[in-house]
């Protein structure tokens, strides 16, 4: 005879059976991730970046035409000075006396010949009354001619003491900043020793040292641009003047002169420049960190987009075009815009619509 169970012993059972089950999984958590936004490059490529100086595109060394020693120095170094400007002075004493010297040897000269003269005139009165004979005449006529020479000759010894007087005076020919003192008061300099560096006013140019490798690569730049360390964060537009085709011995680079065409005060001499050389972009393009960069299951290049606000968040891939790869960087084109948001590290742990938690590079949190 059959005999149904007592209903509370399965009760339990089941009971029991319940409480043995696992738990509901806990809901998933936004991984976080570190974004930053993508440089606009507005239709440039950087491609290199060469290290330089700012000079002035005419600089001289400055020399007296005489010797002698240096009295005194008008100017000090980084002082601008106008055309005409004294800047250094040799003691006149050695240029007074020979020029004193020069006009008494005028002096004589003009009284030889105005005695010369006299005795010429004295012999062709007596040649007229036959007293001499012509050959006499003729000697003193160029004893005359002679003395007219002399005179000629110490007038010209004359001027050029003068001038070499005047040499004594260091004179600015243009307007413009002295870059370099080179003799001080009390030494003695030769005719053409240098005594003041000086850099005219006008263009300002860069002076950066080219490897060989990369003369090309700067004749073919279409754009460059100038960075100066005393003004950051602006811009000055470049152009090349030449290029040393002789390769310097010891570092075996040439010396290129970048016309800065819209320098301003700013562009102070000496200061150190950075020449960025660029290309012209056929896209928008933008600039990655090189660990913003990952690729789909089609090796296509691709880059994580956070789209949405608070919890959210989530990731999108926007496929890329890489135009060329720098140190630590990465140049691309495609649909981005300088506002976006994008991964920069662990891409290739994520999955399109995954969940995430933006963390801002800038952040004291992202450090």
């Amino acid at each position: 005879m059959f005999r149904r169970p007592h209903p509370l012993p399965v009760l339990a059972a089941l009971l029991a059976l319940v409480g043995c089950s696992a738990p509901p999984p806990p809901p998933a958590t936004p991984r976080p991730v570190v974004v930053e936004s993508p440089l606009r490059l507005d239709g440039a490529i950087e491609r290199e970046v060469l290290p330089g100086a700012i000079h002035a595109r005419v600089e001289v060394d400055l020399s007296f035409r005489v010797g002698g020693k240096l009295a005194e120095r008008k100017v000090d170094m980084g002082a601008h000075v106008e055309r005409g400007a004294l800047l250094a002075v040799l003691d006149p004493q050695d240029a007074r006396l020979a020029l004193a010297a020069a006009r008494s040897g005028v002096a004589a000269a003009d009284a030889d010949l105005a005695l010369a003269r006299s005795e010429e005139q004295r012999y062709r009165d007596l040649r007229q009354r036959n007293f001499v004979g012509q050959s006499q005449l003729d000697q003193r006529v160029n004893v005359t001619r002679l003395a007219e020479a002399r005179l000629a000759q110490a007038k010209a010894e004359y001027d050029l003491s003068a001038n070499q007087s005047r040499y004594t005076d260091l004179r600015a020919d243009a307007a413009g900043v002295v870059m370099q003192i080179m003799a001080e008061p009390g030494n003695v300099v030769s005719a053409g020793q240098p005594v003041v560096r000086f850099a005219l006013d006008g263009e300002r140019e860069a002076y950066v040292n080219v490897p060989e490798s990369r003369v090309a690569a700067l004749r073919a730049a279409t754009r460059l641009d100038i960075e100066v360390l005393s003004n950051p964060g602006k811009r000055y537009q470049g152009r090349v003047r030449d290029i040393d085709p002789q390769a310097d011995a010891a570092t075996r680079t040439h010396l290129a002169r970048i016309t800065l065409v819209d320098a301003d005060a700013a562009v102070q001499l000496g200061a150190t420049a950075t020449v960025l050389l660029g290309n012209a972009a056929e896209a928008t393009s933008f600039r990655l960190p090189a660990t913003a960069l990952g690729n789909t299951a089609e090796s296509q290049a691709t880059v994580w987009r956070v789209t949405g606000e608070g919890d959210a968040q989530v990731v999108e891939p926007v496929p890329v075009e890489v135009l060329r790869y720098l140190d630590g960087s990465v140049l691309v084109s495609g649909a981005l815009s300088a506002n976006d948001r994008l991964v920069t590290a662990g891409v290739h742990r994520l999955a399109q619509g995954m969940q995430v938690q933006a963390i801002d590079r800038r952040a004291k949190a992202a450090l």
